[in-house]
C-alpha cells in the first residue's frame, strides 16, 4: 500500500500559496491513510535580533503562526486532528527535525511557481528537505493535485528506481490506478559510433521497465512501457505532462547520496519542470513493494 500506510504525515507551511496547496493535498491523503497530520511552520532565526524591540521579533513570527492557525482551521472543518509545530531557524533543519522526532513516513512540501531557472536556483531548500529526509518526500508544486488514478514512474535499472517502481505498483494497486514506466536512454552523439552500445543501453532500459510491468501485472495493476531517447529530466517531466500523470514516482540513494543526486541533477530538473505532484521514494530496497527481485538473476 501506499508509503505502508504512514502513521504519521508532516506538512511544511509558510503561508505561501504553493504550502497552502500542499496542505490541501496532505489533508485529502491523511483522510484517506487515517494518518496523524504534523503541520510545521519554520520562522527566521532570533539569533542576533537581540537589539530589536519584541513587537519587531513577534512581528517577523506573525505570518507563520497564521499558517499554522489557518491550517488548524481547514484542519477541523475537515474533520482531522492537526498537531501544530512552530519552530526558529534554517527551515529546512528543523522541518526534518521534526520528521524525525514524529518518526514520520511522509514529508510534504509545497513547491511556489517560478521561472524554470528560478526554480532550479531557488528550490534548492526543497531539494536539501529531500535530501536530509529521513522519510519520502512528497512535493507539491503550486496549482497541482494528488491523483493516484495516472501514475508515472521512472526507472533506469537502479536498486533505488527499481524500489521506487514498487512503490508505484502499491499506489496504483490501493487507488486503483494506471502504472506507466518510463525508461530514457540518454546516449550523447559522440557514444552512437561506438559500436552496440546504443543498443546495449536499450536493451537494458527495456529489461528494466519490462520488469516493472511484469510485477505490476502480477498485481493487477494495468501498466504500460515507454523507452523514450533524449535529456532525462525532460523526457521524464514532458511524459508526465503529456499524459497529464497525478503522480510521479522518483527513486532517491538515501539520505547522503540524494543530498549529492539532488544538487545540480536530473532529479533536481525533473522538480523544476514536473507538472504533477513528485513522490521522491527513499526507503531502500528489501521493502514490500521493491521489484528490485525481478531483476535479480
Amino acid at each position: 500500500m501506499i508509503m505502508h500506510r504512514p502513521k504519521t504525515i508532516v506538512v511544511g507551511l509558510d503561508g505561501s500559496p504553493a504550502s497552502r496547496g500542499a496542505f490541501e493535498q496532505a489533508m485529502i491523503l491523511a483522510a484517506s491513510l487515517r494518518a496523524r497530520l504534523v503541520a510545521v511552520s519554520v520562522a527566521p532565526s532570533l539569533a542576533g535580533l537581540e537589539r530589536i524591540g519584541r513587537e519587531e521579533i513577534r512581528e517577523l513570527s506573525r505570518p507563520f503562526e497564521q499558517a499554522l492557525e489557518d491550517a488548524s482551521d481547514a484542519a477541523a472543518r475537515a474533520g482531522l486532528p492537526l498537531k501544530k509545530v512552530l519552530e526558529a531557524g534554517e527551515s529546512f533543519e528543523r522541518l526534518v527535525d521534526v520528521a524525525e522526532a514524529e518518526e514520520a513516513s511522509l514529508v510534504v512540501i509545497g513547491d511556489a511557481r517560478r521561472a524554470y531557472m528560478e526554480r532550479v536556483l531557488l528550490g534548492r531548500n526543497v531539494a536539501k528537505v529531500i535530501g536530509y529526509s529521513p522519510c519520502d518526500v512528497l512535493v507539491v508544486p503550486e496549482g497541482t493535485r494528488l491523483d493516484f488514478t495516472r501514475v508515472v514512474t521512472a526507472v533506469d535499472g537502479s536498486r533505488q528506481s527499481m524500489a521506487a517502481a514498487g512503490r508505484a505498483i502499491g499506489l496504483c494497486a490501493a487507488y486503483a490506478g494506471k502504472l506507466d514506466v518510463l525508461a530514457v536512454v540518454d546516449v550523447p552523439v559522440e557514444r552512437n559510433l561506438i559500436y552496440g552500445i546504443f543498443e546495449d543501453i536499450k536493451r537494458r532500459a527495456l529489461i528494466a521497465v519490462s520488469a516493472v510491468v511484469k510485477a505490476a501485472q502480477a498485481r493487477e495493476v494495468t501498466a504500460l512501457a515507454t523507452v523514450l531517447e533524449g535529456a532525462p529530466f525532460r523526457a521524464i517531466a514532458g511524459f508526465a505532462a503529456e499524459i497529464g500523470a497525478g503522480c510521479l514516482v522518483l527513486g532517491s540513494y538515501g539520505k547522503s547520496g540524494l543530498r549529492r543526486l539532488m544538487l545540480g541533477s536530473v532529479a533536481e530538473r525533473v522538480l523544476a519542470l514536473a507538472s504533477c505532484p513528485v513522490l521522491i521514494v527513499k526507503s531502500g530496497p528489501g521493502d514490500p513493494d521493491d521489484v528490485v527481485g525481478a531483476l535479480d538473476p
